[in-house]
């Protein structure tokens, strides 16, 4: 994470037709590597950023809505590009103050690095995870060791001290 980074954060779609802003610091942000985010992600892993869903603001185009059912049974409420298909953010209908962004939308995505990995037990042999980033076997007991690990993190980046949690 950049020492110079603050909010607004700028995003978009591939294409460009939808634009938005995060007017506000994210939540957490980790990466999952469960068979599920493999598979939706049809990559190694996916990466999750929670946001407070107010914090969103569209600026151009519609994200189209797009509701699934998970395998859990979960109802999966989700924003993406109707032109691209880029995948934007989840909004949680169990959690309405949420947002789950795809932080590789967001036009300096690089200077936001996981401070957590999930379901490490169906992580791909290859991958190489980062030796001082907290590791789950499956998901944290509480949710909110992410967001303490996420400020922790900050804390750390304003003072100048390394590492990510």
């Amino acid at each position: 994470m950049s020492n110079t980074l603050s909010h607004p954060y700028a995003g978009h779609c591939l294409c460009g037709d939808i634009r938005f802003e995060l007017q506000g610091e994210p939540l957490t942000l980790y990466a999952c590597h469960c068979t599920d985010c493999q598979r939706r992600s049809a990559g190694a892993l996916r990466l999750s950023m929670w946001v407070d869903r107010s914090a969103l603001q569209v600026l151009a185009g519609e994200p189209v809505t797009r509701t699934s059912v998970l395998g859990s049974g979960r109802t999966r409420v989700s924003r993406a590009c109707g032109r691209c298909d880029t995948d934007l953010w989840t909004e949680p209908p169990e959690n309405p103050s949420l947002a789950i962004l795809r932080p590789g939308t967001l036009v300096r995505h690089r200077d936001f690095v996981p401070v957590a990995h999930l379901f490490i037990r169906s992580a791909l042999p290859w991958l190489q995870i980062p030796g001082d980033t907290a590791r789950y076997e499956t998901k944290p007991d509480n949710p909110k060791e992410l967001l303490n690990l996420w400020r922790q993190a900050r804390r750390a980046q304003r003072t100048g001290e390394t590492g990510t949690a």
